[in-house]
């Protein structure tokens, strides 16, 4: 890759700040010499070790990889034989503690087509080495006492030698303290020494050691003490040579496991390498783009990431799709020379594996050469014009070009006569452009804004300018052409409207229409860009409008089901209520029946039966109503016959058969089962009707018509059911409803005693109401008539029969009586 085209796209200030983010040394060397490759499987390698590496930080945190420094160099000496220093250890060490840190977070169960966890997984602790390491180094010159037994005995010789010295030295001092200059024991050299005045240096005898500046203060050895000193002396050379002999034995130890040592070394360098990758794209906010080797480049939102957040502007970018070749124009300090730089610094960061801070789903395409021509590089010293440095600089990159070329060219032509500045500046766009190079340029000419229009696979571009502030926006405007927008700059700058109008009297008509239509062309993008905002805005309002709707749907949803179901807790109370009230009922009635004769003990059970019925009517009114409050459904303005209908004290839906009557009861027939509900009971299916099939299930079929209070007794049934089991039907249910299919309107009274039958008959009738059956045939015989006559007495009180009557000539005469129920 062109040094020199990295360095004028700024590539290297983009490797000091992913340098600066290494924690390691060895780290921030890899970052320091990454470069741009051009190999496409290279490329997509590298990125996905840096999407690895950001998905782990974002999971994980950033890896500890802090505190390791450099081993490698020691590492190789000690297996040539060298004897390291404690220092070297004591990095060794703490390299092996990272080692640990490491492996802890990350353990080996994590995913195995992870980058970061694999070569985690490939680190190799060496225990038993670091275990040896701390308990020899004790800093950075200094061993343990624990290094070894010898050196732990020497040292505690050495320290009751030097309390021997010092306890000899005190005596001499208290004994010739007017021999001293000062009381006290010193060092010179390794010996201890006392400070003795000059004048007085016949009261020590001894050897002199040092003296002071002044000559007045002379340093002896007392004679006494020069043993002692002796013997520390030579304790403290067996000291050192037992610290070799150590220093020794670990140097073999490193070396014997140098390979692994310099494994995990490379590893922790590159796994130091990848998050720095990975923190800087997420410094920048940066993402991982989709990479090609077909020279396509597609950028959206591209933010150029040596520009301070508070002030870069997204620019929308594309090359090699449905051109090769972009000229851009426009004011200067408009962005033009940033949209050529964040086009060549993307690609240059994408080919290094580094993501780019732009919108997802960004294209970016690998090049052999990245070759940019940007900046002013005249020189008095070589003698360089600005027109002679970039055509030194445009040669060069003319013998280059080739296919997977980049080429960026900053003021193409500038610097020489404008007419032919601008032929020339042609010529090379058609050279690069033969030779299958991806081109941009900037330029003032209006000649080459005339050649992008009329050149196939060339394409106009402009940086925006806005006419009423008279001020660059600096976003790039693909298929554009743009102006320069001289004269209003110009004005707000405070230049006399007087020399700009004969400035424009000066322009060529052609000129200048072409000026005007450029700036119409502007304006119009300009509008359609507004107008496609404003839609994408309502459009965003009208989903997140479409979003608080459905949350408020489900919500709702979520409290119908509260509120129905708080229903069925009080329908369960209000039963549990109505079967104490049963109880009592009944407790009442086997009173009554034990203190009366039998007509009026079956008078009182039915009594007792026809107010448990009133009292469940009661009960199933409640239980409408608070299944009507948990919202079951709309109440129909106007009940039509033949429209379907929902009656949620049955959960049933049915179409409705017959009625309003007087009474404001409905027919409502589901399948074959006809049920008689009261009107305002009725609702408009939806959501809460339930489907027929489980009343099927509970034995209807064949086509049995029931009606009347049949109709409320299913549905005290229907009721009960939906509060206690939902919509699968109690066993009682469905042996209601079987027994209602095979009922006959016909009982046989004959063979039982007046009470027996009396009891029979009771029952019977009970059942008949509970089918909904009309007219009943009652079989008693004629015999001595007592049974008739228990019957017709019975059926005079019994409040559900309306009328009865005895059998005629062919209905069984006086053996039969015909009652019709209410």
């Amino acid at each position: 890759m062109d040094t020199r085209s990295l360095t004028i796209l700024e590539y290297d200030k983009i490797i000091h700040d992913l340098t600066a983010l290494a924690h390691s040394t060895p780290g921030a060397d890899l970052c320091a010499a990454l470069q741009p490759s051009s190999d496409l499987e290279t490329v997509l390698l590298r990125q996905a070790e840096t999407d690895d590496a950001v998905k782990l930080i974002l999971e994980k945190g950033v890896l500890p990889l802090g505190g390791i420094s450099e081993i490698r160099p020691a590492v190789h000496r000690a297996r040539s034989g060298s004897v390291l220093a404690i220092h070297e250890f004591l990095r060794i060490a703490a390299f092996l503690h990272a080692v640990d840190k490491v492996r802890l977070a990350l353990p080996d169960d994590g995913p195995g087509s992870r980058v970061v966890y694999g070569l985690v997984a490939q680190l190799r602790p060496q225990r038993a080495l670091k275990t040896r390491l701390d308990e020899c180094i004790a800093g950075e010159e200094e061993l343990h006492d624990s290094a070894s037994s010898q050196l732990a005995s020497l040292r505690r010789r050495i320290r009751q030698a030097q309390v021997d010295v010092k306890e000899s030295l005190q005596r001499i001092v208290r004994n010739q303290a007017k021999a001293l200059q000062e009381q006290l024991v010193t060092l010179r050299g390794d010996r201890y020494v006392v400070p003795v005045k000059a004048e007085h240096r016949g009261s020590i005898p001894g050897l002199v050691h040092d003296t002071s500046a002044s000559g007045s203060t002379l340093f002896v050895e007392p004679l006494p003490i020069v043993e002692l000193n002796n013997k520390i002396r030579e304790l403290m050379g067996l000291e050192r040579e037992e610290i070799e002999r150590i220093l020794i034995e670990l140097s073999g130890q490193v070396a014997d496991s140098a390979d692994l040592l310099v494994a995990n070394a490379n590893i922790l360098a590159e796994l130091d390498f990848l998050m720095a990758k990975a923190r800087l794209a997420l410094k920048q906010q940066a993402m991982m783009p989709q990479v090609n080797d077909e020279g396509r480049i597609f950028l959206q939102a591209a933010r150029h990431p040596l520009i301070p957040k508070d002030r870069v502007v997204p620019i929308h970018f594309e090359l090699g799709i449905a051109f090769n070749s972009l000229i851009i124009t426009g004011p200067n300090t408009g962005g033009k020379t940033v949209a050529l730089k964040t086009c060549g610094l993307f690609c240059l960061m994408a080919m290094a594996g580094l993501q780019i801070p732009a919108r997802d789903g960004s294209q970016v395409s690998v090049f052999e050469q990245v070759l940019a021509d940007i900046g002013d590089e005249q020189s008095i010293e070589q003698d360089l014009s600005t027109f002679s440095s970039h055509m030194r600089n445009i040669i060069q990159i003319t013998e280059k070009a080739q296919p997977r070329t980049l080429v960026l060219v900053d003021e193409l032509g500038s610097g020489t006569d404008p007419s032919e500045g601008a032929a020339l500046a042609i010529s090379i766009l058609d050279y690069l452009r033969a030779h299958g190079c991806r081109t941009v340029a900037t330029t003032h000419y209006k000649e080459l804004k005339g050649y992008a229009l009329n050149t196939p696979g060339v394409e106009n571009a402009c940086c925006e300018f806005d006419s009423e502030t008279l001020r660059p926006t600096y976003r790039l405007l693909i298929g554009v052409p743009g102006v320069s927008n001289a004269f209003a700059i110009s004005s707000r700058l405070g230049l006399s409207g007087e020399i700009i109008g004969q400035a424009k009297l000066l322009l060529s008509d052609e000129g200048l229409r072409f000026e005007e239509l450029v700036s119409a062309i502007e304006k119009s993008r300009v509008e359609a860009d507004r107008m496609r905002e404003e839609v994408t805005r309502l459009r965003e309002q009208a989903r997140a409008e479409q979003q608080r709707l459905e949350r408020e749907r489900l919500a709702w949803q979520e409290k119908s089901k509260a509120i129905v179901q708080q229903a069925r807790e009080e329908a369960r109370e209000l039963y549990e209520l109505a079967q104490l009230e049963i109880e009592e009922l009944l407790e009442q009635t086997r009173t009554a029946m034990n203190e009366q004769d039998v007509f009026a003990r079956h008078h009182a059970v039915s009594a007792g039966r026809q107010k448990a019925r009133s009292g469940r009517s009661r009960i199933e009114g409640e239980i409408g109503r608070a299944t009507l409050s948990a919202g079951a459904g709309e109440r129909p303005e106007q009940l039509v016959v033949g429209q379907t209908y929902y009656a949620p004290a049955l959960e049933m839906t049915g179409k409705l058969v017959e009625g309003p009557d007087n009474r404001g009861q409905c027919i409502l027939q589901s399948g074959a089962m006809k049920v008689s509900v009261p009107a305002e009971g009725l609702r408009v299916p939806g959501s809460k009707s339930v489907d027929t099939g489980d009343w099927n299930g509970a034995g209807l079929s064949g086509t049995a018509s029931r009606s009347g209070r049949g109709g409320r007794r299913l549905s005290d049934a229907g009721s009960k059911d939906s509060g206690e089991k939902g919509r699968s039907g109690t066993s009682q249910g469905k042996i209601t409803l079987n027994r209602t299919m095979t009922m006959s309107t016909e009982i046989q009274l004959l063979g039982q005693t007046v009470e027996e039958a009396l009891q029979t008959l009771d029952k019977y009738l009970d059942d008949a109401v509970l089918a909904g059956i009309a007219s009943v045939r009652i079989v008693h015989g004629k015999g001595t008539g007592a049974l008739r006559a228990a019957v017709s007495q019975y059926l005079k009180r019994d409040p559900r029969v309306k009328t009865y009557r005895l059998g005629t000539f062919g209905e069984g005469d006086s053996g039969v009586t015909l009652a019709e129920l209410k």
